[in-house]
């Protein structure tokens, strides 16, 4: 059974909500182009403990994953038991701001420190999406979510261009202030979390409508498990009831598609550097490219769900996801990499603000932090899984695109489920 529909929100609301894919979009496209080449051109030349700089670096974004799938739903269900949610992704926010600051802090003479800085950027990113779409429940349901979520997406990709423009801008300003670039880049990580804090503050003031509490359980873990339990239908007294099996076919397709994605993203500019020596400009340019055809595709994916239906609308976004994974072997220049990132970017926030909305309005009510603690756990074990797979199959054959096909398997598991989609 479907929760019942939000009140309406105040505009100001829905603005705060929009903010904060537009402040944590700054982090997303800063992590995939400046932190990787820092990490990997500038911290680990050469590589370490043995392995290729690709490889440590698709480690390192497993154990981030790993990391946010201990930590996120706990949280998440202890929000759902004090309606705390707002608090919970201002706590996320500050992780994630903190974890930048502490990249730039770190000297890079200390590899293990600088990589345990970008696991907990990357937790605490995770952490706050978690609670973005937790009360993504808050403001809109049925197809004005679809509407919303694509809204905030684009928003997001606008964000992310405009503080990856001012990012480089600081790098390949940095002799006026007479500093290398490892200097640069650590000043920008620092502004990187300057933008995020300063643009989630609407929300963490803004006044949300209150959700009904999904019960007191005895600790945040076992409301955890619970709920699983009931998702799948194997318990009828774990304060939820046995949920809908079409709810739980969409939480295991979205979860399969999001680590996908979520590794893929991660890895596409790696792969660029590794494959095609991309420098830092043309690694720019890579991104921002990616970043001006989501925004158009991110609202273009939300318009065919409403003409259309969500379903129809995701089995373009993940079937397109799928093209991209295979085109991928065959890109040998980087002028076919540039057309086949604008083929990702069509596809790229739309299938993700979808699966974020098909969620939202599937979850039972009163489970808003504990649905997407739990889409966290399902979406970074994924991920992790995906990542640790990709890292050894790139290892083993010194292919790095060989790591592509686990994630097309994935994919198509995904899909499979998500057909249960109304």
């Amino acid at each position: 059974m479907n929760p019942p529909s939000p009140p309406p929100a105040t505009t100001r609301a829905r603005i705060a909500w929009v903010l904060l894919d537009w402040a944590a979009s700054g982090f997303s496209t800063v992590l995939i182009t400046l932190v990787v080449a820092y990490v990997e051109k500038i911290v680990m030349p050469d590589g370490g403990w043995g392995m290729s700089a690709g490889v440590v670096w698709a480690w390192t974004l497993s154990a981030a994953m790993l990391c946010s799938a201990v930590i996120a739903p706990c949280a998440a269900a202890w929000a759902d038991r004090h309606d705390a949610h707002q608090r919970a992704l201002v706590a996320g926010t500050l992780l994630g701001a903190g974890g930048l600051l502490a990249l730039a802090c770190v000297p890079q003479a200390l590899p293990l420190a600088v990589l345990a800085s970008v696991v907990a950027a990357s937790v605490g990113f995770d952490v706050a999406q978690v609670f973005t779409g937790s009360l993504l429940m808050r403001l809109a349901g049925g197809r004005d979510a679809d509407r919303l979520s694509a809204q905030g997406f684009a928003a997001g990709y606008a964000g992310g261009a405009i503080a990856l423009v001012a990012a480089t801008a600081i790098v390949t300003g940095r002799e006026r202030l007479g500093i290398d670039v490892a200097g640069g880049l650590r000043l920008v990580f620092v502004a990187t979390a300057a933008w995020w804090l300063v643009f989630s503050l609407p929300a963490a003031v803004v006044r949300f409508a209150a959700a009904a509490r999904g019960g007191d359980g005895p600790t945040a873990g076992r409301g955890l498990i619970a709920f699983a339990r009931s998702v799948c239908g194997g318990d009828s007294g774990g304060g939820s009831g046995s949920a809908d099996p079409r709810f739980a076919a969409v939480l295991a397709g979205a979860m399969l598609a999001l680590g996908v994605i979520h590794t893929a993203i991660a890895q596409f500019t790696s792969l660029a550097i590794q494959r095609f020596d991309l420098d830092g400009p043309a690694l720019v340019r890579l991104v921002l490219l990616v970043q001006a055809v989501a925004l158009p595709g991110a609202l273009g994916m939300g318009w065919l769900s409403t003409r259309f239906g969500r379903r129809a609308a995701t089995v373009v976004g993940i079937g397109g996801w799928i093209a991209v994974l295979v085109l991928a072997w065959f890109v040998r220049t980087p002028a076919e990499l540039f057309w086949l990132a604008a083929v990702l970017a069509l596809v790229l926030g739309g299938a993700q603000s979808l699966l974020r909305a098909a969620v939202a309005c599937l979850a039972p009510a009163g489970t808003a932090g504990v649905t997407f603690g739990l889409l966290q756990v399902g979406t970074k074990l994924a991920g992790c899984a995906a990542g640790v797979v990709f890292g050894a199959m790139q290892l083993a054959t010194g292919v790095p695109e060989a790591g592509l096909v686990s994630l097309a398997v994935q994919l198509v598991a995904a899909w499979w489920l998500l057909r249960r989609m109304a």
